[in-house]
C-alpha cells in the first residue's frame, strides 16, 4: 500500500507540470517521401514531447514529403493533416485524435500587456458557457478549442492585476487574434492578500501545478455550476481546466478531484480538493482539503482539513484539522486540531486540540483547550484547559490554568489556579481554593499550611503536616515512642477543617487513619482516630493546641514482641467491641508553626 500510494502521488503531481504549449513550440522538419513516424520524431525531438495516437486512425508507415522551417508543432500538424484531428495537450503528451461530429474549432491569438506592449503568459482565456479554457505560455500564446460553432462567441480573458476582458469573435474559421489587455493599479491600502485559499495549503502546494493555481487567481471572480463531473486528476476530467470553477452536485474522481464546490456527494479514490464549500458527503481515500465550509459528514483515509467551519461528523484515518469552528463530531486515528471552538466531540487516538471546548474531549494520551473547557476532558496522560466548567479526568496530569469549576481527578497530579470544587489524586495543587481535595499531598499556594510537634497517648512524640484550604485540609503524620522496652511506630493520614471563633482562637475537628508497627510486620495493626483540638494563636506564627480524642484500633498482632508497646489503652476509659477491636478515649497537646 505504501509504495502504491508513492506511485499515485507522484503520477497526480506530474499533471499539468510543463510551463509551456508543445503546440506553440517552433521545428523545423524538411523531408521528401518519408514515414510519417519520422516526421514525429524529428518534431518530438526538437520540442520535447511524445505524440500519442490510435495506429487504426493515423498509419505511422505513411509516407510523407514537407517543408517546414522553424514554425510551431501545431502548423505542422495542420500542414500534415488539416483539419481532421484535434489536439490535446497532457503532461509530455500531444494526443492526436479524430475531430468529432460537434465541429470543434479553435481561436489561436496573442494577449499583450495594452501599456507595454510585451506579451503575457499565464493568462487564462474561457469561454464561460462551453466551460473551455486555455492560458497563454511564456510567449502569450494561446489555443482555444470551442465544442460548437456559433454566429458570435464571447471569450473571457482574466489575468490577476488585470482588468477582465471580453471579446466577441466570430465562428467562420479559425481565428487567430491579438489581445490587448489593461494593467490596474492599485494603491497601497487597497491590497489585499487572500488567504485561507486551499491551493496555499502544504498537500495543494504538493498536488496542484503552477499553471492550475495560477488559472485558479485568474478566474477568482467566476464560478459556474454543473450536475455532476468525473476526473482523473486535477485539470483532466469532464469539465477540464474549468473544472476548479466549477460547483458540483456529484462527483467522481478516479485518482483526485479539484472542483469549486460539492451539493452533493463526492468520492476520489485517492484525494478530493474542494476550493469553496462541500455540502452532505465527501469521502477521500487518501485525504480531503475544503477551502470554505464543510457540512455533513467528510471521511479521509489519512487527513480531513476545513480551512473554515465543519458542521457535522469528521472521520480521518490519521488527523483532522479545522481552521474555525467545528459543530458536531471529530474522530481522529491519531489526533484532530481546531483552531476555535468544538461544541460535540473530539475522539484522538493521542491528541486533540482546540481554543475552546463545549462538549467532550478523550485522547489517548493528551487534550488540550486553550481557550476554556465547558463539559469533559478524559486523557490517558494529561488534561489542559485554561479554564474549566466540568470534568478533567487523566492518568497523569490534569492542568487548569485558571478556576477550576468542577471535578479533577488524575493518577498523580492536579493543579488548579483557582479551585472551586473537586480534587481528587495522589498530589493535588491550588493557588486558591474554595473547593476540596482529596489526594495524599494537598497544597494550597495561598492557603493553609501547618507543622504540628505534639504529644498524645499514642505516642509522646509525633510530627504532623497540615496543608490545604482553611476549611478542609489533609494531614501527614507519624509518631513514635521513647521507652526502648515499649517501642512503637507509626504513620498515617487524614483530613480536618479549622472553624473561626475568634482572632486567635478556633477549633479543629479531625480524622486520621494510622497504620502501627509493633515488632511484627505480617500483622495489621491500624487505628482510627478521631480529635477536637482547641488551637489559641500565641504569635501570628506559633500555636498551641490541645483536645481529646477517640481512638479505635484493630489489632492483629499474632504474638506479642518483647521490648514493643502491647497495650494502647493504659486505663483509659474503652470499650471492647471485639476480640481484635477495641476502642478508647484520649489526648493530644502540641505546638504549630507557620
Amino acid at each position: 500500500m505504501k509504495y502504491l500510494l508513492t506511485v499515485l502521488l507522484i503520477l497526480v503531481f506530474a499533471t499539468g507540470t510543463h510551463a509551456q504549449s508543445f503546440l506553440y513550440k517552433k521545428v523545423t522538419v524538411q523531408v521528401n517521401n518519408r514515414p510519417l513516424s519520422e516526421v514525429f520524431r524529428m518534431a518530438e525531438k526538437q520540442a520535447g514531447f511524445y505524440f500519442s495516437y490510435n495506429s487504426n486512425i493515423l498509419r505511422s508507415d505513411s509516407l510523407v514529403s514537407i517543408t517546414h522551417t522553424n514554425k510551431s508543432v501545431e502548423q505542422l500538424l495542420l500542414q500534415l493533416f488539416g483539419s481532421r484531428f484535434q489536439y490535446q495537450e497532457s503532461d509530455n503528451y500531444i494526443i492526436i485524435r479524430p475531430s468529432s461530429s460537434q465541429q470543434v474549432w479553435y481561436i489561436n491569438g496573442i494577449v499583450t500587456d495594452l501599456m507595454t506592449g510585451l506579451p503575457i503568459s499565464n493568462a487564462t482565456i474561457y469561454e464561460p458557457y462551453q466551460l473551455v479554457s486555455a492560458m497563454t505560455d511564456e510567449n502569450g500564446y494561446f489555443r482555444l478549442q470551442l465544442k460548437e460553432k456559433k454566429t458570435d462567441v464571447h471569450i473571457n480573458i482574466s489575468k490577476i492585476s488585470y482588468s477582465d476582458t471580453v471579446i466577441a469573435v466570430s465562428s467562420a474559421s479559425s481565428q487567430n487574434i491579438k489581445v490587448e489587455i489593461n494593467p490596474v493599479s492599485y494603491s497601497l491600502d487597497s491590497i489585499v492578500i487572500e488567504n485561507g485559499r486551499v491551493e496555499d495549503t502544504w498537500l495543494g502546494r504538493m498536488m496542484l501545478s503552477s499553471r492550475q493555481k495560477m488559472n485558479s487567481l485568474n478566474l477568482s471572480n467566476f464560478f459556474a455550476q454543473q450536475p455532476f463531473q468525473f476526473s482523473l486528476t486535477p485539470g483532466l476530467g469532464s469539465h477540464g481546466r474549468m473544472g476548479s470553477q466549477v460547483i458540483d452536485r456529484f462527483s467522481f474522481n478516479l485518482i483526485g478531484g479539484y472542483t469549486a464546490g460539492i451539493g452533493g456527494f463526492e468520492i476520489g479514490t485517492v484525494f478530493n480538493i474542494v476550493k469553496k464549500d462541500m455540502k452532505y458527503v465527501q469521502v477521500g481515500g487518501v485525504f480531503n482539503i475544503v477551502g470554505g465550509k464543510a457540512e455533513g459528514i467528510q471521511v479521509g483515509g489519512l487527513y480531513n482539513q476545513v480551512l473554515e467551519n465543519m458542521n457535522g461528523v469528521q472521520v480521518g484515518g490519521l488527523a483532522n484539522r479545522v481552521q474555525k469552528q467545528v459543530i458536531g463530531l471529530q474522530a481522529g486515528g491519531l489526533g484532530n486540531i481546531v483552531q476555535a471552538e468544538v461544541s460535540g466531540m473530539q475522539i484522538g487516538g493521542l491528541y486533540n486540540q482546540a481554543k475552546r471546548v463545549h462538549g467532550v474531549q478523550v485522547g489517548g494520551l493528551a487534550n488540550i483547550d486553550s481557550g476554556g473547557l465547558s463539559g469533559m476532558q478524559i486523557a490517558g496522560l494529561y488534561n489542559h484547559a485554561r479554564e474549566v466548567t466540568g470534568m478533567q479526568i487523566s492518568g497523569l496530569v490534569s492542568n487548569s490554568v485558571k478556576t477550576m469549576r468542577g471535578v479533577q481527578i488524575s493518577g498523580l497530579v492536579n493543579y488548579a489556579r483557582h479551585l472551586k470544587g473537586l480534587q481528587i489524586g495522589l498530589i493535588n495543587i491550588a493557588d486558591t481554593s474554595e473547593g476540596y481535595s482529596f489526594g495524599l499531598i494537598n497544597i494550597v499556594k495561598k492557603g493553609y499550611h501547618k507543622l504540628s510537634v505534639f504529644s498524645s497517648d499514642l505516642h509522646p512524640v509525633n510530627l504532623a503536616f497540615r496543608a490545604g484550604s482553611y476549611h478542609f485540609y489533609s494531614i501527614l503524620t507519624a509518631g513514635t515512642g521513647i521507652d526502648n522496652n515499649r517501642k512503637s511506630f507509626s504513620a498515617g493520614y487524614g483530613l480536618g477543617s479549622e472553624i473561626n471563633i475568634s482572632d486567635k482562637i478556633t477549633v479543629n475537628p479531625e480524622l486520621t487513619g494510622h497504620w502501627v508497627y509493633t515488632g511484627d510486620t505480617s500483622s495489621s495493626n491500624s487505628i482510627v482516630r478521631a480529635q477536637l483540638n482547641l488551637q489559641y494563636k500565641l504569635t501570628p506564627v506559633i500555636s498551641i493546641y490541645l483536645g481529646p480524642s477517640f481512638s479505635v484500633m484493630h489489632d492483629d498482632r499474632l504474638m506479642r514482641k518483647a521490648g514493643y508497646k502491647s497495650d494502647f489503652v493504659n486505663g483509659a476509659p474503652s470499650v471492647i467491641f471485639s476480640e481484635k477491636i477495641s476502642g478508647w478515649i484520649g489526648w493530644n497537646i502540641g505546638l504549630s508553626f507557620f
